[in-house]
């Protein structure tokens, strides 16, 4: 009854009026109300089935495989392939607790893209014609091969050029492109910064506050449920709160009030509800959970640098 439900409440308006109003109100609730949500439910249905790992051979192995096969290719525009995108790619199969058998294929895929003469139009061409018209497959995979290209700290010139090439195949512009790679370097400050002061804290350098303070000098923690401080002897660095800002993706200028709207937008776009209702599984969702955390470190360093 669910699926009617808008061409039910569109007849019944439509009656209101005239029964040739009613046939338009039947039709305006299909194409307004039902069809988008027929259409969200099956792109959710293909995502689920293309991001779970079943056998050799079947659309999930296929989606696997163009991963991973991307993640070589990507890695070798630095020259040659170096011990930090290894790491990053195991890294990517421990989160996705892939077995023993999809470890194999991951790693058959990632030779074949380093390869030489391996022709990305074509593997895009397959992610393509498995994601359909879901955005969400495409943008993720995306911002995975983002992270193996910055793996080691820093872009080469092949790196970037074949993230672009990437990018535009899959019909992003190069802005959008640089500012998920300038996305992803704050990303990275933020994961030494709070190692740092993990290391501080836990021997005795730092004391921990419960409550946020509305002092500049605190950078604010997203591990604790009560979203508190480590405050320390130095000030919050300019560069600290310039990372804040790339990864809620605004300017230091903007408002507080555009501050909260682009917190609340990225929370929402990687909160695991959310992620798990656009078709992805846990085993991708396990490679999100530290941007949320950055997120809101970042917005909660923000807030503490503006007195909030």
């Amino acid at each position: 009854m669910r699926q009617w439900s808008g061409r039910i409440l569109g007849t019944l308006i439509g009656l209101l009026f005239t029964p040739l109003g009613a046939l338009i109100g039947f039709f305006l609730g299909w194409y307004f109300i039902d069809r988008p949500r027929l259409l969200n439910q099956r792109r959710n249905r293909e995502a689920a089935s293309a991001f779970t790992y079943h056998s050799p051979g079947s659309a999930n192995n296929e989606l696997l495989t163009l991963s991973y096969t991307f993640m070589g290719y990507v890695a070798r525009g630095a020259g040659r392939v170096n011990e930090a995108h290894i790491a990053k790619a195991q890294q990517f199969m421990q989160m996705m607790d892939l077995d023993e058998n999809a470890r194999r294929v991951a790693i058959s895929a990632f030779n074949e893209g380093k390869a030489d003469g391996f022709d990305p139009s074509l593997g895009i061409a397959a992610l393509r014609r498995l994601a359909g018209a879901n955005g969400a497959i495409t943008a993720y995979f995306l911002e995975i091969q983002v992270q193996i290209a910055l793996a080691d700290g820093s872009l080469q010139p092949g790196e970037q050029e074949r993230l672009l090439t990437i990018g535009r195949m899959l019909g992003y512009s190069v802005e959008q492109i640089m500012g998920l790679i300038r996305i992803r370097f704050a990303e990275m400050q933020f994961e030494k910064q709070a190692r740092a002061f993990r290391e501080r804290y836990s021997s005795g350098s730092y004391s921990y506050r419960e409550s946020s303070s509305s002092d500049s000098d605190g950078y604010s923690s997203s591990s604790g449920s009560s979203g508190g401080s480590y405050r320390g002897a130095g000030r919050t660095s300019a560069d600290d709160l310039r990372h804040a800002y790339e990864i809620l993706g605004v300017s230091p200028d903007a408002s507080m009030e555009d501050v909260k709207r682009a917190h609340k937008r990225l929370m929402l776009k990687y909160h695991p509800d959310r992620l798990a209702s656009q078709g992805l599984p846990p085993e991708m969702i396990k490679l999100y959970s530290q941007k949320a955390q950055d997120i809101q470190a970042a917005y909660n360093l923000i807030k503490e640098s503006r007195h909030e």
